[in-house]
């Protein structure tokens, strides 16, 4: 219950928001623990929360033109809040030990969103017995705005591909809500999606390399454990591994590609000065010269050795500590 994660009741929103907060990151670190989650642990989250925020801070002196400092101010806590939340839980299918983890689609954000407002919910009406300050809440749009903000991030595979790169098409992934201007309701979402898959243009091609390491050993696990075996594996068995790794190189390299090809077509709901800010200011690595990179860094050719490949995925044992 929510009476056992505070000292002290919180006097003001802001000491609301860190509630809420700390309860985010515990919740975080839990399933951490408990699902052996190498990408998606509390440093995707505080990295999210940064970019996140980065971006508002370059655009909010556009937005100050359409809104109070008041509502400006409340929105910043909402975007901290739901970048810190938006992969809290994780759900997967079920899958035998020595094969790749699968999501169910959709699953892991709808729940995390139902949890967090849960949780909120559960908060605000405990608080609510002890005559709060009305402005500490949350109102009935805020909360629809986190879970708006949440469910932004829902990223799926396109069957068709991006046809500006056709010869990476089939490796094709992207977030929906930033293709569908009718069905947003505020601009947090828009900002956590940008920030969600803005590895590469925002941190550039080492931070986005690293990420995907991490994320082709969170959804095979059993990876540290087949490389440390390998003098006992037969050709059959490499050449199994070898292809599983060449697939996941060739998938970094790919989305690399794919992030500058839909950057326009996923910042075109906002208005040209906004657009122009995010251009210049902020997906700055978002350019030619970063995808070459990536692609001169990652084994991704069909002749990469097996040994190359594992040297790539291992070449930072911290990685494997969770």
């Amino acid at each position: 219950m929510a009476q056992k994660h505070w000292e002290q009741q919180p006097a003001s929103f802001v000491e609301m928001v860190e509630l809420i907060k700390n309860y985010i990151c515990r919740e975080i670190i839990r399933e951490t623990e408990a699902k052996q989650l190498y990408y998606h642990n509390i440093n995707h989250a505080l990295q999210v929360k940064r970019r996140a925020g980065c971006i508002f801070q370059a655009i909010k002196p556009i937005l100050a033109q359409s809104y109070s400092a008041q509502e400006l101010w409340r929105i910043a806590n909402l975007i901290d809040i739901c970048a810190l939340a938006h992969d809290m839980v994780q759900i997967f299918e079920p899958t035998p030990v020595n094969q790749p983890r699968k999501r169910i689609s959709q699953a892991s954000e709808t729940e995390t969103a139902n949890k967090l407002l849960r949780y909120i919910k559960n908060l605000e009406l405990i608080l609510a017995t002890n005559k709060l300050n009305r402005s500490f809440l949350f109102s009935d749009r805020e909360q629809q705005i986190i879970k708006d903000a949440i469910l932004a991030t829902i990223c799926i595979q396109d069957p068709q591909g991006n046809r500006a790169n056709n010869v990476f098409s089939n490796h094709s992934i992207y977030q929906p809500y930033l293709y569908n201007p009718h069905d947003k309701i505020s601009i947090v979402g828009s900002i956590i999606a940008l920030a969600d898959l803005g590895t590469l243009g925002i941190d550039g091609v080492e931070a986005y390399i690293q990420d995907g390491i991490l994320i082709f050993l969170e959804d095979n696990p059993y990876f540290q454990q087949q490389v440390s075996n390998c003098d006992h594996f037969n050709f059959a068995q490499q050449e199994d591994i070898k292809t599983k790794l060449l697939n996941m190189s060739r998938f970094i390299v790919a989305l690399a590609y794919e992030r500058q090809a839909r950057f326009e077509q996923e910042i075109a709901g906002f208005v040209s000065q906004i657009r122009s800010i995010l251009r210049h200011q902020v997906f700055i690595h978002l350019n030619h010269e970063s995808i070459a990179q990536v692609a001169a860094l990652v084994p991704n050719q069909p002749e990469a050795s097996y040994s190359e490949l594992v040297s790539f995925f291992c070449s930072n044992q911290d990685l494997f500590n969770i």
